[in-house]
Formats: C-alpha cells, structure tokens, sequence
C-alpha cells in the first residue's frame, strides 16, 4: 500500500545515516534477499519504519558474526532469530577465494568480486573480517607477496575512491578527517574507513600522515568537527604518543585514535581523545555514532 512521507517513517538517505549501511546495499537486501520490506509513496519512493532500523542492526550482527547474507531470511522469524546460534563463519571463506584470486592475478575477476561483496556487506565489516586478515597474510616473507599486496591496496583504494567521489555529494553530517602520526602505512584501511564514513554520511577528508600544525590549519579552514587517527604502525611508540599529546593539547575537536598502535598507547590524554585499544573499524564507527548521534533530520525523499 503507498503510504505518504511522515515523521514515523524514513526515508534511504536517512536510514544510511542512522545505520552506515549505504542505499545500493539496502535495495540488494530488500531485492535479492527479501530482509527489508520498506512501504512505498505513491511515487514509488522507498520509506522505513523504526522497526527497519532495529532489523537493519541485527543484520549487521549477524554479518560481523560471519553469517552469510543469504542465510539470513531463514532468522527472522522471531521464534527461531537468536544470538546463540552456532555460525559457520563466512568470512573464511571469503578469505580463501580472495587469496586464490591474487595468486592468479585475474584482476578482472578481481573487480567483479569486490563489485558483489561491496554491494550487499558494509565496509567496516569487509576491513575487519576480510581485508585486515589479508593484509597480515600478504605480509608474510612469501615469494610474489608484496605484488600482490600492492595490488591489492591500489586496485580496491581506486574502486572505493570512486564509490566514494559518488555518494561524498549526497553527505549531510559532520565534517571529520582521516589522519596518521608519524608513519603512513595501511593505507587501504584508511580508504575503507573514508569510504565507509561517506556511506554513513559524514563529511570525510582523507589526509594521511600529518602533524599538529597542519591539522591545526585543516581545523580552521575545513572547519572539522573531529578528526580519527588510524595507525597500524609508527616510526616509535614515543614519538608517537609525544606527537598525539601536543594534538590534543592544541586542537579541542573530538579526536578517535584507532587501529593497532591505539592498543600500545599508555598515556593520559584529555577527554576529548579516545583511545579505541580494541576492536576495527566497526568500534570506529560506533564511537562516531555516539559522538555524533545520527538524529533525524527532513531530508529529500530518496528512491
């Protein structure tokens, strides 16, 4: 039945926001795999209920569980959906067909398979179940390794760059940086989470390594509302943490420090920092959504 637009209802752009999960990959749950029933306006118009919201969460659960998204339907029958199913995790899975992939090279094969799995599971589920266990893999001291691990990075950065470039238009919250201290590596982990903050509506710049002083110049003429440090690695723990102290002393936005250096990290640091030693780009994320709650805001009525 079409339905008008309303305050009990939402429509995709905002559902994105409140859940990080983006409109290409909402319409593949709603078409493929029948776990999104949205009503419809006259126009034809995609709007959602409360309730999608709370359905769109548990969904992403079980993903991160390593459920696979086509054996979700058979769960959503309240009397059978429970946390303590047993899964077969996936993302093994997932894994293997990725590594065989680089070992042939077949890059065009590449391109269609990351098409497919960025077009029905969020980002911060891919960089924590798949590409972060990859990257360890490919840097093991193994024969052909390090090409296939600069393939890797380069070919899947320009895909979600370019995804990125077409959604960064549509976004409507608040405005954050992506940075490093004092050694830039990783850097796919950093365009993921760049992609992902697009999908979920921020404002993403992408800077990579940078200092006070720039950011300090960045704050005021970007007018950043928050910036995430994203190291997996340093030049020193000390400088570091020397460097990640003056930035806090000088720059008042909220600041998210992840990745692994984060769990090394020891020092005091003010309350505006937080220091994420656990977990991937899925606890980024959640910190964000609690700093910048996704509050409902009137927006176009998207399809």
């Amino acid at each position: 039945m079409a339905i008008e637009h309303s305050e009990e209802t939402l429509p995709i752009r905002e559902i994105s926001r409140l859940t990080g999960v983006n409109s290409v990959t909402l319409r593949a749950w709603e078409r493929r795999y029948g776990l999104i029933k949205p009503l419809r306006t006259h126009k034809g118009h995609r709007l959602y209920r409360k309730e999608d919201v709370e359905l769109i969460k548990k969904i992403q659960a079980w993903l991160a569980r390593g459920l696979a998204i086509g054996k979700i339907s058979e769960l959503l029958d309240p009397n059978q959906f429970s946390y303590e199913l047993n899964v077969e995790n996936v993302w093994q899975s997932y894994l293997d067909e990725l590594l065989a992939l680089m070992s042939e090279l077949n890059l065009g094969k590449l391109e269609a398979w990351f098409n497919q799995l960025f077009s029905v599971y969020p980002a911060d589920i891919i960089t924590d179940q798949l590409i972060v266990p990859a990257l360890e893999h490919l840097e093991l001291s193994v024969y052909g390794n390090a090409t296939k691990k600069s393939i890797l990075v380069n070919r899947v950065s320009e895909y979600l760059l370019m995804l990125t470039q077409r959604q960064r238009q549509s976004a409507k919250r608040e405005r954050v940086a992506i940075i490093q201290l004092t050694a830039e590596t990783n850097s796919l982990l950093n365009v993921m989470l760049h992609y992902g903050l697009t999908t979920s509506q921020f404002k993403s710049e992408l800077l990579g390594l940078s200092t006070t002083n720039e950011m300090l110049f960045a704050v005021n003429q970007l007018g950043l509302n928050g910036i995430v440090i994203y190291n997996n690695a340093c030049s020193s723990l000390g400088d570091f943490q020397k460097e990640l102290q003056l930035f806090s002393q000088k720059i008042d936005k909220p600041i998210i420090v992840a990745g692994s250096v984060a769990a090394a990290v020891h020092a005091d640091y003010p309350s505006h920092v937080s220091i994420l030693r656990t977990g991937g780009l899925q606890t980024v994320f959640a910190t964000l959504s609690h700093i910048f709650p996704a509050d409902k805001k009137s927006g176009e009525v998207g399809a």
